[in-house]
């Protein structure tokens, strides 16, 4: 009795093991590394530079938009390590802010350099945390109208940051990630243009165009 039991038993759970063994085939298939990535995203930046105490509401306003903005970008990274890898990336900010018929300033703020990134992979290997650090070059541009004047400033500095994110592998060829950076840099030297003429401006310590800022970012990767 005890041997047809195990019989039984066996006859029950082979069918069985060829299924499990597919599936766990399948996840790796669906998991495997890839040495080449490429990624685009978009989402919300803040700047975070100081400002002077605004009592006026419309001023406050005024301020808050032009802090506000959005920033969009891409990367490639290559992977020669299985946690470690190399890429370029590149991120633009931009914001936009008008103070009725008085004042209007649009900016634009560009991140174009390489990134060292370190991969943490979950318990379940479809999960990551990806943190990166960068390092590049940084051009600045603010078109600016104040009543009838226009002016273009323009400065070009360098910048660095971090960023950490954490994504999410649907195939071998495809994965979605949400990912949060921190951009440092300051311009001590710009570049003023009108209609008429054009002047360079060596600001202080005090007077520098702060760029800092931060950005949440919904991304997509192919591998």
């Amino acid at each position: 009795m005890k041997n047809i039991t195990i019989i039984l038993l066996l006859l029950i759970c082979l069918p069985c093991m060829p299924l499990c063994a597919q599936e766990t085939v399948k996840n790796e298939v669906e998991t495997a590394d890839s040495k080449w990535k490429f990624g685009v995203n978009g989402g919300y930046g803040q700047r975070v530079f100081r400002s002077r105490p605004i009592f006026d509401n419309d001023r406050k306003r005024y301020v808050k938009d032009f802090k506000s903005g959005i920033s969009y970008g891409g990367e490639v990274a290559y992977f020669p390590w299985k946690k470690v890898g190399f890429g370029v990336k590149y991120d633009r900010y931009q914001s936009k802010a008008s103070q009725g018929n008085v004042m209007t300033e649009d900016v634009a703020i560009q991140f174009l350099g390489g990134e060292v990134i370190h991969k943490a992979i979950m318990k379940n290997p479809k999960n990551a945390i990806l943190t990166s650090l960068l390092l590049g070059y940084q051009p600045y541009r603010n078109h600016t109208q104040v009543g009838d004047n226009a002016f273009t400033f323009n400065g070009k500095t360098m910048g660095w940051g971090v960023s950490v994110g954490a994504e999410h592998r649907f195939s071998r060829k495809f994965a979605l990630n949400l990912t949060g950076s921190a951009m440092m840099g300051a311009v001590f030297r710009l570049q003023r243009k009108t209609d008429i003429n054009t002047e360079t401006l060596h600001l202080s310590k005090d007077d520098s165009v702060d760029l800092s800022r931060f950005s949440v970012s919904l991304g997509f990767s192919f591998f």
